[in-house]
């Protein structure tokens, strides 16, 4: 079996919308808003496939409409999709069956907002997690926003039984949300948490998040434009990032966490899979939209051009 990255990062369809800024409550504010197009997880599974590895989605995908365009821009990318739903289809607490939807609200400034609605994808179970075979070589992906939906349990339990894969969490924007118990078996099993420094922030601090790993695992804190602390447990130290204008930052974390998937998986030392995913965090926020990660080509064409 090829080995792959396997992302279990839900993918969702963003509604972007570009606002000068976000309204107060219960006010309103005039903007653009842009075509559907998938994002979360899409972001992810595609960044790592654009690097030429084998990526797979352990995630289910929608029957309605947007499932059908995340399916559509899935197979685009070459990127397998492992799971089916359950008869009769799981659905969210209105009653949908469909992928769900993010509102992506981005200033000028290039931060992002988010409101989320969970959809199919949020309703993971043992026995479709259980028809999933992980080679010991996979790479696998998960996010703490899979840990908050209702499948969260399943996930866990499942993640922390794989013996031999290389797991790397990304706790994400509803770190606060994660049951504790959740978020310490998913860390403990982890071999690389990959953070940014709000949830740093709410997670304590670096000393405490270097405390919810193993002592041989590593800690990235990405720190935007000033790089990425790559903390092994006996050294840390900064990657720089590439300097660009920043003209929507959405995606530009997961982006960075597909790729560094990709390399590790290709057996890249850890610094320069840092480095390469630094670059690609930097121009997927200069670009505009969701699942705007570069190709492993383009990695290397700004390496060569400014040496990262």
């Amino acid at each position: 079996m090829t080995a792959r990255v396997l992302s279990t990062v839900s993918v969702l369809v963003d509604l972007p919308f570009a606002a000068p800024h976000l309204p107060e409550r219960g006010g309103d504010v005039l903007g653009v808003a842009g075509a559907p197009t998938p994002g979360g997880g899409f972001t992810v599974v595609a960044a790592a496939a654009r690097q030429d590895v084998a990526a797979a989605l352990v995630g289910l995908v929608g029957p309605g409409p947007y499932g059908t365009l995340a399916a559509r821009c899935l197979a685009r990318e070459g990127v397998a999709v492992l799971l089916t739903p359950e008869a009769p289809g799981p659905a969210d607490a209105n009653g949908a069956t469909d992928t769900g939807l993010c509102v992506t609200i981005t200033e000028p400034d290039g931060e992002r907002t988010f409101l989320t609605a969970p959809g199919l994808e949020a309703h993971l179970t043992p026995g479709m997690l259980a028809a999933v075979r992980v080679h010991r070589k996979d790479v696998m992906v998960v996010s703490g926003y899979d840990l908050v939906n209702p499948g969260g349990r399943a996930l866990a339990a499942w993640v922390t039984a794989v013996p031999d894969a290389c797991v790397l969490l990304d706790p994400g924007p509803l770190v606060g949300e994660i049951d504790r118990d959740l978020l310490l078996a998913v860390a403990h099993r982890a071999d690389v948490l990959t953070l940014n420094e709000r949830e740093t922030r709410l997670l304590g601090g670096a000393a405490a998040v270097r405390h919810l790993v193993r002592p041989e695992a590593t800690v990235l804190r990405r720190r935007g434009a000033a790089g990425c602390v790559l903390d092994t447990g006996t050294s840390a130290h900064t990657v720089p990032a590439p300097a660009v204008t920043t003209v929507d930052s959405t995606g530009a974390g997961d982006a960075h966490t597909g790729v560094l998937a990709a390399e590790v998986l290709r057996g890249t030392p850890l610094p320069e899979a840092v480095r390469r995913a630094n670059v690609a965090g930097a121009l997927t926020a200069s670009r505009r939209g969701p699942a705007t990660a570069p190709t492993r080509g383009e990695i290397d064409a700004h390496l060569a051009r400014h040496g990262g």
